[in-house]
């Protein structure tokens, strides 16, 4: 099991290091366009296409990092104020929630990126196929929908007494 959560948090972190490096890639694009655009009056062909295809797989290449270390939106009040087991519980709860949205989402990215593919739509000005961009971002997503399985794993063991993967020493009674 520990073998396993250091895979999926090597994908996680290997693929917001791709998604990172997209989005600075897309930036220097942007820039060199705007300064191409302004010193020369020549804007450089393609950096709108470039970022329509490249902007969904850059977000979809964060979301299973943020999924690992829990960085999604959450309201914390009624687990903090029950306190331990209840916490837990409430942690499992929502980490399931969000489980079932990423696989239900990614079952929706399948046929999409499947439609696009088979429609064999292109990028304006580059002509680049754009279904490929598409399976990569749903490839993104089956990592998130992988990802999250193992914080529901680790939620799981907390409630049951475990800490990440390691059971919790018993109390000592006196």
């Amino acid at each position: 099991m520990h073998s396993l959560r250091r895979l999926t948090e090597r994908l996680a972190h290997t693929l917001a290091l791709v998604g990172f490096a997209g989005l600075l890639i897309l930036a220097s694009l942007v820039v060199a366009d705007i300064l191409s655009r302004a010193l020369f009056d020549f804007p450089l062909k393609g950096v709108n296409d470039v970022s329509a295809v490249v902007m969904a797989v850059v977000v979809s290449a964060c979301i299973p990092n943020a999924l690992l270390t829990k960085q999604n939106i959450s309201i914390e009040v009624l687990g903090q104020t029950l306190g331990g087991r209840a916490r837990h519980a409430l942690d499992l709860f929502a980490s399931l929630a969000v489980l079932l949205f990423f696989v239900l989402l990614t079952g929706q990215f399948v046929p999409y990126a499947a439609s696009i593919t088979a429609s064999g739509e292109e990028t304006w000005v580059l002509k680049w196929p754009v279904g490929p961009w598409w399976w990569v971002a749903t490839a993104c997503f089956a990592a998130a929908v992988l990802t999250q399985a193992m914080v529901v794993l680790t939620d799981m063991g907390r409630l049951l007494g475990f800490d990440s993967g390691t059971p919790t020493p018993p109390k000592a009674e006196v």
